[in-house]
């Protein structure tokens, strides 16, 4: 599941291997609601103690409305509320007495791998389901904060949001920047197979400071690479939470991502659709401590129906 390679399209490939773009009509599709760990609203996560890589078995969560799957892997404990009665939040983090047998540091790459030399993952998630549209606007909202107290992030960073098309392949995410004392700064990146693009340069970065509730809002328009064709969409907006600050747009750009390209995905599960994860996902560090707070998390059609503040 690395977000760190960039896939891009050979010549040889030809016409075949990709699909045919979207007809326009496509830009009219529904988009799903989602709202998840609303303030002052109530959920449960079910079955913490069978949460585990296989996901939806346990560590999943509910309220009246939503059902979301857990997955935990590693170090990754199953998602859990935290908080008092009025100010419930969904937190993730890591066990950091939890040790992988065997497992051997890569100096070279700065990770730890297994004995077949692939690299270890910590990971405690909730995720949507397969129903988000390509072709769409598709707005993610949602409240942030890194507590005091974690480790600065190694290897690849810590991935706090990510979108993923198929088995093995994310196309973007919100990531915690890695290296010493970058351990409250995000990042968003994307993945895809445009030629022009080098996907391993993160679109922007931002500060999230300690103990800090932080607002971020996110549009999402994905159009794969197709020669020629009209280009996606993303656009992030910020606000500190606080009674004198003011929401910022970060950036807005035009982007190809997601994946066009049939045998990129693992086992046909190829799609023009996307699910969204959140929570917590890591290269496994022994020994470190890391946490994630998210509350209300809303996906929909537009900003104003996924904004965490200017609720009225």
């Amino acid at each position: 599941m690395a977000l760190t390679v960039a896939v891009t399209l050979s010549a040889s490939l030809g016409i075949a291997a990709v699909t045919n773009p979207k007809p326009a009509s496509a830009a009219t599709t529904a988009v799903p609601s989602y709202s998840v760990g609303i303030a002052g609203q109530s959920w449960a996560i079910e079955n913490p103690e069978a949460c585990q890589a296989r996901i939806g078995a346990g560590g999943n969560y509910r309220d009246s409305e939503d059902f979301l799957q857990g997955k935990c892997q590693g170090a990754g404990q199953a998602p859990q509320t935290t908080g008092t009665a009025g100010e419930r939040v969904l937190t993730f983090r890591t066990n950091k007495d939890f040790r992988y047998p065997g497992a051997i540091f890569d100096p070279v790459t700065d990770n730890w791998k297994d004995s077949a030399g692939v690299t270890l993952r910590d990971r405690s998630e909730l995720a949507t389901g397969w129903d988000l549209p390509f072709h769409t606007d598709v707005w993610v909202g949602f409240d942030v904060r890194i507590p005091a107290g974690v480790d600065d992030v190694r290897g690849s960073g810590a991935y706090v949001l990510q979108l993923w098309q198929c088995t093995a392949r994310p196309i973007g995410g919100v990531r915690i920047q890695s290296g010493a004392g970058n351990g409250h700064n995000v990042q968003f990146v994307r993945r895809g197979e445009d030629p022009n693009t080098n996907y391993d340069i993160s679109m922007a970065t931002r500060s999230v400071g300690v103990n800090e509730w932080h607002s971020f809002v996110i549009k999402y328009h994905v159009k794969p690479y197709h020669d020629g064709a009209a280009k996606g969409t993303i656009a992030v907006y910020h606000k500190r939470v606080g009674a004198t600050t003011v929401e910022e747009k970060v950036f807005e750009q035009e982007e190809y991502f997601g994946y066009a390209t049939r045998s990129i995905c693992q086992n046909d599960s190829f799609r023009n659709e996307f699910k969204i994860k959140f929570g917590m996902y890591k290269d496994y560090q022994p020994g470190a401590t890391f946490r994630s707070d998210f509350r209300n998390l809303r996906i929909g059609g537009s900003k104003a129906a996924v904004q965490p503040y200017n609720r009225g």
